[in-house]
């Protein structure tokens, strides 16, 4: 028993540290592949907050490991500062490539230096040509930011890499792409902005199926275990039940709830909220499992409940005094 449940906690699920994909993130993965095969230098991806980007880029992390080995895949958290310094700009670049936080002591052009042998190495260990860039949250990034990228950019195309990169923000960057234009800074829309992608969150019922399907089809341990499903739900899962079959009914969850609370809005899922609720069932499953359950919408409306998607989404009324 207790091995047991030393399993059940070291889950991926029960810590939160897993991928699955959703519908957003497919039309994620096929700009990413559209822009490798062209060679199309940049595309931004903006939504609400929440709605699971940064959840998408690990995922697609992953999936460029998995299926395009060559390919060199870095991503950066960008930083907010109050004004736009070269040296933290770069010393976050470099530790996005796996250098240690020492690079602060570094000068600026040693910062440069550093961070093109460093990519130049690591792409050619590869036996590739193609550099990846991921900035999240990148709404955060100054007019400077981007023309220091873009030196590396150029840098980079020297020696001929391509470095393809993928703004992924909140929607103050079609504000910033439009201002550029409107600027005439086109060496930064032209290399940064080309193509454009709205992300979103849950919105219909198929899209909620899409992101199930991940529960039972990812295993633990990876292509050995059994799926997310069958590990929390056994005797369900051996007779044929499947979270994909469940979509509808989560959704309509989702929306009666939305609905009975009066927000605002039709409604979209932000991804926490969506896997919160499919955890909760799953996290629950060993008080109702057998071969004959049916999990019906009065089990996920207690786990749309549960998700705290209403109370997240409700306006504060201040106390009366």
């Amino acid at each position: 028993m207790a091995q047991a449940k030393l399993d059940r906690e070291e889950h991926p699920l029960y810590i939160r540290n897993y991928r699955v994909a959703t519908a957003a993130i497919e039309a994620f993965a096929d700009l990413v592949e559209r822009c490798l095969r062209l060679l199309i230098p940049g595309a931004l991806i903006y939504s609400r907050p929440r709605m699971g980007k940064t959840h998408a880029i690990d995922y697609l992390c992953l999936h460029l490991a998995r299926i395009r080995p060559t390919v060199l895949t870095v991503r950066m958290s960008c930083d907010f500062h109050t004004i736009s310094y070269e040296g933290p700009f770069f010393s976050a670049l470099l530790i996005a490539t796996g250098a240690s936080g020492r690079v602060s002591k570094l000068s600026n052009t040693d910062k440069r230096l550093d961070l093109i042998g460093r990519l130049l190495a690591q792409v050619r260990a590869k036996k590739g040509h193609i550099v990846v860039l991921f900035c999240d949250e990148a709404q955060k990034l100054s007019l400077n930011s981007y023309e220091w990228l873009r030196d590396v950019h150029d840098q980079l195309g020297h020696h001929g890499i391509r470095l393809i990169t993928f703004l992924v923000g909140q929607p103050q960057l079609l504000a910033q792409k439009a201002e550029y234009q409107m600027e005439h800074k086109e060496q930064i829309v032209a290399r940064f902005m080309i193509e454009q992608l709205q992300f979103h969150g849950i919105r219909d019922a198929a899209e909620a199926a899409t992101c199930m399907t991940g529960y039972d089809k990812t295993r633990y341990p990876e292509g050995s275990g059994p799926s997310f499903t069958g590990f929390f739900l056994p005797e369900s899962f051996a007779a044929g039940s499947r979270l994909e079959h469940c979509g509808a009914d989560l959704w309509n969850a989702f929306v009666r709830a939305h609905a009975k609370a009066q927000l605002g809005g039709s409604p979209e899922i932000q991804m926490d909220y969506f896997t919160r609720a499919i955890e909760s069932v799953l996290l629950e499953g060993a008080n109702f499992d057998d071969s004959s359950l049916k999990l019906d919408e009065s089990y996920w409306a207690r786990a749309v409940d549960e998700s705290g998607y209403v109370s997240a989404q409700q306006s504060v009324v201040p106390p009366k005094y």
